[in-house]
């Protein structure tokens, strides 16, 4: 591994999880490389969070830095943490998550190799569950310099994975707000970065994962339903000529689909798209999307 230390800001945004944080302290204090700061952007918290984390500072075993702010979603946490982060580097540490013992020490040693190369802007390393289990779908080669859209979704490497940024990067894409909507697809980021940086993808698992029934995961179509207007618009920028037809047409029905609930007229809905015709053409999907997720909603209730 690399003698190097780098400053690696763990960014953690949470809401209410002082029962499970703890379990994300104890994979920090285990690291084989103490080179980082735990920063963690309080979105709102009513419960113990706060008195928790004081505990956490007040044992000074690792450095951390805890801000609380007004309730307003995980990416205006994020956003938030973005201002305050001093790492070169950033990870953002999910509140129910945790990190293998050596994942500082593979973030320090993998930038080593690429920190010169100034069109790589993030690693990319694999998430496991609690069993090891991969969460994203299995690929070849240990290293693969390539970016998410062609990666990810032309090439149909799904699932989660554990992204690492360069700081300086992030800063200049923070995550869009819309109408005080609480939730948007991180996605919406990434791809934007992907338009114009490189990822390398690393086959080395970093990241523990547990999706847990009061996280986001377990309610995507319910929030993407109360939040229309980032869901339309992460739809949108799925529609750009970058990604496979087949990607491109499944969120022509989405952006419809959203902007139908979001309650935009046909008129503006087709001269707000990246893909007028895709638009068009896929309107009367949208219409039946919008039915079907208004009733599954309505139904899971």
């Amino acid at each position: 591994m690399s003698k190097e230390k780098r400053l690696i800001t763990i960014l953690t945004p949470t809401y209410n999880r002082g029962y499970i944080l703890s379990k994300a302290y104890k994979s920090l204090l285990e690291q084989t490389n103490k080179n980082f700061e735990w920063l963690i952007i309080d979105d709102g918290s009513t419960d113990n969070t706060k008195d928790l984390i004081n505990v956490f500072i007040q044992e000074q075993k690792i450095n951390i830095r805890y801000y609380l702010k007004k309730n307003g979603g995980k990416h205006t946490a994020v956003n938030e943490g973005l201002k305050k982060a001093k790492g070169e580097y950033i990870l953002i540490l999910d509140s129910d998550d945790s990190l293998t013992e050596d994942a500082i020490e593979n973030i320090n040693y993998y930038w080593g190799k690429y920190s010169s190369n100034n069109k790589i802007a993030c690693l990319s390393f694999l998430k496991i569950y609690s069993d090891k289990k991969v969460v994203s779908k299995p690929y070849s080669g240990v290293e693969i310099i390539s970016n998410d859209i062609d990666f990810k979704y032309n090439k149909g490497i799904s699932g989660d994975m554990s992204e690492t940024y360069r700081t300086s990067i992030l800063k200049k894409y923070p995550f869009p707000i819309f109408n005080d909507e609480r939730f948007l697809s991180e996605a919406i980021v990434w791809n934007k970065i992907a338009f114009k940086y490189d990822t390398v993808f690393i086959n080395k698992e970093i990241y523990v994962c547990e999706y847990l029934e009061d996280g986001l995961s377990f309610s995507c179509l319910k929030l993407r339903y109360n939040n229309p207007i980032g869901a339309l618009e992460n739809a949108k920028l799925f529609m750009n000529q970058r990604f496979k037809l087949i990607i491109r047409l499944k969120n022509a029905i989405l952006y419809d689909g959203f902007s139908l609930i979001a309650k935009r007229k046909f008129g503006y809905i087709v001269q707000d798209s990246n893909h007028k015709f895709l638009s068009i053409l896929f309107y009367p999907a949208g219409i039946l999307f919008k039915f079907w997720c208004t009733y599954e909603v309505k139904r899971k209730k």
